[in-house]
């Protein structure tokens, strides 16, 4: 009874909000960030345009210890929008036990991905001033430091089912940031991403003035979606505002 409610853990991680659509393929596979470690790559869906597209990167989830970058191709987000002309990428990491337990290090590293893209833009047709981020669970903190922690120009983000470890990324979070719109399919009995942490940072957020949408369940004291509404497509219409805006250009 616990491995399969761990099996059913993982893949909820695995598979985030992506759905069982048919995986799309990646337009390049296994692009190296970093020369570091052997999981230092990712993969790039680059929609058809003569004009630099926007970017949406995403981050997977796993605790830190499994996850791959492959399960981003069945994501309604990217399904629905790169025929529409948003590229998306989705970034493998190390886990935390190649980095000796030390998950700043692991943060700070996943932020070579970011400056690699912003570097090859134009190789890859990317509009460097419009990137934003999304991840889940592990990836959802992982989002919040890089928005936050990092000077990468990145200009919203969407963390979902955020975790536990919420409470260390809180001091990054500060005014000026780009805007956060976290979503918590959770009820009150997952400990691990409990209603409380997405809560956190909505109101770290509202404390500083930074606009925070916060998503969830009923029951959960988080607002629910909107009656017939997807939250990809609340989060990709999220992006789409800031990427009009010309904060931090």
């Amino acid at each position: 009874m616990k491995k399969r409610m761990l099996f059913s853990f993982v893949l909820l991680c695995l598979l985030g909000v992506s759905g069982l659509a048919e995986p799309k393929q990646p337009t390049h596979t296994d692009i190296r960030y970093s020369e570091e470690y052997d999981r230092s790559s990712l993969d790039f869906w680059i929609a058809k345009s003569k004009k630099p597209t926007p970017l949406v990167v995403n981050f997977h989830g796993g605790g830190f210890r499994v996850g791959d970058k492959r399960s981003f191709q069945r994501n309604s987000m990217l399904q629905n929008n790169l025929p529409k002309g948003v590229s998306f990428a989705s970034v493998n990491y190390p886990y935390i036990d190649q980095m000796e337990g030390n998950y700043r290090k692991l943060l700070e590293h996943c932020a070579k991905s970011i400056r690699f893209i912003q570097k090859n833009a134009s190789k890859y047709n990317i509009d460097k001033n419009r990137i934003s981020v999304m991840g889940n669970s592990a990836g959802a903190l992982i989002t919040c430091f890089l928005g936050h922690a990092q000077n990468l120009g990145i200009r919203s983000i969407y963390p979902i089912q955020q975790p536990k470890g919420t409470p260390l990324i809180l001091p990054h979070i500060h005014a000026g940031g780009p805007p956060i719109l976290v979503y918590n399919r959770s009820g009150l009995n997952d400990q691990i991403h409990h209603p409380r942490f997405a809560i956190m940072l909505q109101k770290k957020c509202i404390e500083l003035g930074i606009e925070c949408i916060a998503y969830g369940v009923e029951g959960s004291g988080l607002r629910t979606l909107p009656k017939g509404k997807d939250v990809n497509d609340l989060a990709m219409q999220f992006f789409k505002k800031s990427w009009k805006s010309k904060k931090n250009e």
